[in-house]
């Protein structure tokens, strides 16, 4: 186990490092300004992981004062996905209503196929099952209910393909969920970064994600 004190160190230290570079960040350009986000990300998975060691409940960390609701972070992840995504000429519409599903579960829907039934979806869910089982998650969903044959299968084949563009584990739903026809594969992402306020990195996740994926779906005759 991690001593808390260390963690408390790490996290103190971590800040006033992050404040010096900052400034470097924001006048940056190009790769300069991506090793410094690429930096920050690393840090906070790794405090992240000491988090999860120690057996502090992250999940309960108080908000901070001024903190934007869940609805307002995810708005502004989904406008900045929109913007990245139109500069590679892809469009993102929003006309799937967003689904409530109950109190652990709150999710908004991306279209971006002229095909309804397969589309992606952000939210926050905290699994009762499984090996996420009790923890609040971020997670972005491409979801592809009924076309197991069609389209989740040719994707199985190239999990590991679509997971070294992405640097980024896909996972998929529970067999007994599969069983039921629900088809899913997801990017999952700390909670952490809700609370941080980071729409970019979680609107970086979710353009990759899209762009890397779609072009596949499109070749397997979804348009």
């Amino acid at each position: 186990m991690v001593e808390r004190d260390i963690l408390q160190l790490f996290n103190r230290r971590k800040e006033e490092f992050l404040k010096k570079i900052t400034q470097q960040a924001r006048e940056g350009e190009g790769e300069k300004a991506g090793v410094m986000r690429e930096l920050k990300k690393f840090l906070d998975w790794f405090e992240y992981w000491l988090q999860s060691e120690e057996g502090v409940d992250i999940e309960q960390v108080a908000p901070v004062p001024g903190e934007k609701t869940f609805d307002q972070f995810i708005d502004e992840v989904l406008a900045e996905t929109k913007r990245i995504l139109a500069e590679q000429n892809i469009e993102v519409t929003y006309t799937l209503p967003g689904q409530n599903l109950g109190i652990s579960e709150s999710w908004k829907c991306v279209k971006v196929f002229g095909n309804n039934d397969i589309y992606y979806r952000i939210g926050r869910t905290r699994p009762r099952k499984g090996p996420y089982q009790g923890r609040e998650l971020l997670v972005i969903d491409l979801v592809m209910d009924g076309y197991k044959k069609q389209v989740f299968l040719p994707l199985l084949e190239l999990k590991e393909e679509i997971e070294r563009r992405l640097g980024a584990v896909l996972e998929r739903e529970l067999p007994k969920v599969e069983a039921t026809g629900k088809y899913r594969l997801k990017v999952i992402l700390p909670y952490e970064i809700v609370r941080r306020g980071e729409t970019w990195l979680a609107a970086r996740k979710f353009a990759d994600f899209v762009a890397v994926t779609k072009p596949l779906i499109n070749r397997l005759g979804i348009q």
